[in-house]
């Protein structure tokens, strides 16, 4: 039967079989198993050491005895029933170690198993593998759930054989077992949304492959700590959008199991808020109970799985593609704004609105630098497009489609429509939403974010134009300059917005100084930026018409001679 398992496996992802049957050799699966039970002998022997000795006649202290107060604050201290035995409090002891067990496979999977992923595609790439790979037969779905489930086989290893304790530990602590396959389906969709990311990030970036996996798993590490120390340090949601990262966190659905055991809130210590149970989705409270909450959760992952997914099969058998076509973009940005906004407009107070529309525009500018580096295509490119465009009408391809739709024209019309969708899904909210005196303010930050937004793609695009090869340096740096310098000159003269509010209009948040300037300084601003953004696409033109002459002129010399 073993043997017909394997044969299916080798027919279905020839892949995964690959890497299963590189690593799962007896000296690997030995040492993993053993490193698996004797972690579990360990931490059980760490909680079940906390229980107090056989010797009654003396006081004795513990956290998980039915504690009487010999003293005042001594709720832990010790006390015998009828028979001299003690009296311990086993819920709270199997709840502590499934909590323990909880965290630390969570740790173990993601941060392990990034790195595992990032490592093992970099070894790929530098031993010119990945392209044989690139070129077989499979799929690339296939082919990437083959390492997905593949490269970290050894570690899925060591967590199933900590799986029987983590049960009986939660069983044991009245958790029902509903939550806890819940719970285990939030870690695995965890496990498929950062494996999916650290995929894509490996394909999308062949440079500091040594230096990638450590990267890549510090910042899962960083993450996971922070989050982790937010549910334990009685975090609770703030309602504003940088709510919605906790969703990314599958320890936050702890409370819900927690609560389910009916311990006092004051034994479980701990865990202090309620997670994401407080969290409002365009004011309404979806997360109230455990089961819609986990719904919610696992839905997040599954979205945001999906598009890392989009990117993978463009860019794993061309490495040439960008990261989304420019259809797949807008789709893109109307999700993303459409959950950004759920989570933006969580209150009804004015002040807290006004300030969750700044965090807003900070998460926009994020995504739509991501998106201009995503569908900017280089110079070599270019040039290509340009030499045929005059070809376009003859082919019967529009050039405003080619523009919108294609896949090596600039990126700036494509840019401009995904703000177009943005701003418009976004306005109606200051209508509906109690902003009072916050509605024009509001309006006129976000069309001059929006403006400022498109000058930033648009000198990406031309700075991506140059014919040096470090074009990218180039743009990257050009666009940190016209991001963070201003802000960071502007902090260290002391330039309050209320007191200068015209320069701080031209920032990549104006809506900071917004609601201190008149309505025509605002409009005297934008067509600033207006004119800006022609001046910057009249260059890209000219550099294109160039790019597109020279090519055309090389090849008739060439015609010529032969």
């Amino acid at each position: 039967m073993i043997g017909r398992s394997i044969d299916r496996v080798a027919e279905s992802n020839p892949q995964l079989f690959r890497e299963i049957k590189g690593r799962l050799i007896p000296r690997n699966i030995g040492v993993a198993s053993l490193i698996s039970i004797i972690g579990q002998i360990v931490i059980s022997l760490c909680y079940f050491s906390e229980l107090p000795d056989d010797n009654t006649e003396i006081d004795q202290y513990s956290r998980y005895c039915f504690g009487i107060e010999k003293y005042y604050g001594s709720k832990y201290w010790c006390n015998t029933d009828l028979l001299n035995n003690w009296q311990i409090n086993w819920q709270l002891l199997w709840l502590d170690l499934f909590i323990c067990t909880s965290i630390i496979s969570i740790f173990a999977l993601l941060v392990v198993g990034t790195y595992m992923l990032i490592a093992d595609l970099a070894k790929e790439e530098t031993r010119g593998t990945l392209n044989f790979i690139r070129l077989s037969p499979p799929s690339a779905t296939t082919i990437l759930t083959g390492k997905i489930l593949g490269v970290p086989v050894l570690l899925y290893l060591g967590i199933l054989l900590a799986f029987p304790l983590h049960l009986v530990a939660g069983l044991s602590a009245r958790i029902p077992l509903s939550l806890i396959l819940g719970f285990d389906a939030v870690i695995v969709a965890s496990c498929a949304f950062f494996f999916s990311a650290a995929l894509l990030i490996s394909l999308t970036n062949s440079s500091l492959m040594g230096f990638k996996p450590w990267l890549g798993s510090s910042v899962v590490l960083l993450f996971l700590l922070i989050a982790t120390n937010l549910v334990f340090s009685g975090y609770s949601v703030h309602h504003a959008p940088e709510d919605w990262l906790t969703l990314f966190y599958p320890g936050q659905v702890l409370p819900y199991l927690v609560d389910t055991t009916y311990l006092p809130h004051e034994t479980v210590d701990y865990i202090y808020g309620k997670g994401i149970s407080d969290l409002l989705f365009y004011g309404k409270p979806l997360w109230l109970n455990a089961g819609t909450g986990i719904g919610f959760v696992l839905c997040n992952y599954g979205l945001w799985t999906y598009w890392f997914w989009q990117g993978l099969k463009r860019r794993f058998h061309n490495p040439m593609n960008t990261v989304l076509s420019k259809q797949q973009s807008y789709w893109f940005t109307g999700c993303f704004v459409a959950v950004a906004l759920g989570f933006t407009l969580q209150t009804t107070e004015d002040y807290r609105l006004f300030s969750n529309f700044m965090t807003l525009q900070c998460f926009l500018l994020i995504l739509f630098l991501g998106l201009t580096a995503a569908l900017s295509p280089h110079r070599q490119t270019l040039q290509d497009w340009a030499r045929y465009r005059h070809q376009l009408n003859k082919d019967g391809k529009l050039l405003w489609k080619e523009l919108i739709f294609g896949e090596k024209s600039p990126s700036t019309v494509a840019i401009a429509l995904n703000l177009l969708i943005t701003t418009v899904y976004i306005l109606p909210s200051l209508v509906i939403f109690p902003f009072n005196d916050k509605t024009l303010p509001v309006f006129w930050g976000l069309i001059l974010g929006a403006n400022t937004i498109l000058l930033y793609a648009a000198v990406t695009q031309c700075l991506l134009m140059m014919k040096t090869q470090k074009r990218s340096i180039w743009a990257t740096s050009g666009v940190v300059a016209l991001t963070i310098v201003p802000v960071i000159c502007l902090g260290i003269a002391g330039i309050q917005p209320q007191f200068a509010p015209q320069v701080w209009l031209f920032t990549f948040l104006p809506l900071v100084a917004t609601e201190y300037v008149k309505i025509s300084t605002a409009i005297t601003s934008i067509l600033g930026q207006w004119l800006a953004i022609a001046l910057v696409g009249f260059q890209i033109t000219r550099q294109l018409r160039q790019a597109g002459t020279s090519e055309t002129k090389m090849l008739l010399s060439q015609v010529k001679q032969s």
